[in-house]
């Protein structure tokens, strides 16, 4: 009986062991976007948006809203900000509509190649521009925020950022 015990434990902290080791690595980082402060809304209406497969909280759509709350508009909020520990996603998905001319505009970015290997405490945005999407890499660098923001986004007056779409400055 007390073998059988002992090959039951050893069997559970095996088990225990493996999925621990197969867990998804969940850095904490950000995902994060201001179409008013970084000046493409309202020009552009956002229409759908997902950072990855990992979670509801990092895409929403018009046409499948996570919440009953974005149910029959328009256009979704230009603003949205999530922290914490969290899959790195594979991919960045952005539809959007250009109001001048209504035209719609979707993009797919293979985030694999062009993300740093260790996201912890960086952040990822982006911005629209006519029909062009805009990748960012924000790293917890601090910069000299008496200098003007030197990216299209606004947080790179406050942190080193480099953007990784559509072109890479990012060397990994």
């Amino acid at each position: 009986m007390r073998t059988w015990r002992i090959f039951v434990g050893v069997l559970m902290t095996l088990a225990l062991a493996t999925a621990c080791a197969t867990k998804v690595a969940e850095p904490w980082h950000d995902f994060a976007f201001d179409g008013w402060r970084d000046k493409w809304h309202p020009a552009h209406e956002l229409l759908e948006y997902s950072y990855g497969d990992g979670s509801r909280m990092l895409r929403n759509s018009i046409f499948t809203p996570r919440s009953p709350v974005f149910e029959g508009t328009s256009s979704l909020p230009p603003s949205t900000g999530v922290s914490g520990p969290m899959p790195v996603g594979d991919f960045l998905f952005v539809k959007w509509r250009i109001k001048s001319t209504g035209e719609v505009v979707e993009d797919r970015v293979d985030l694999r190649q062009r993300l740093p290997k260790d996201m912890t405490d960086h952040g990822l945005t982006f911005v629209i521009e006519g029909n062009q999407l805009y990748v960012y890499v924000i790293t917890p660098k601090v910069r000299n925020s008496d200098l003007p923001p030197n990216k299209k986004t606004s947080s790179s007056r406050y942190r080193e950022t480099f953007e990784i779409y559509p072109t890479n400055e990012l060397s990994r």
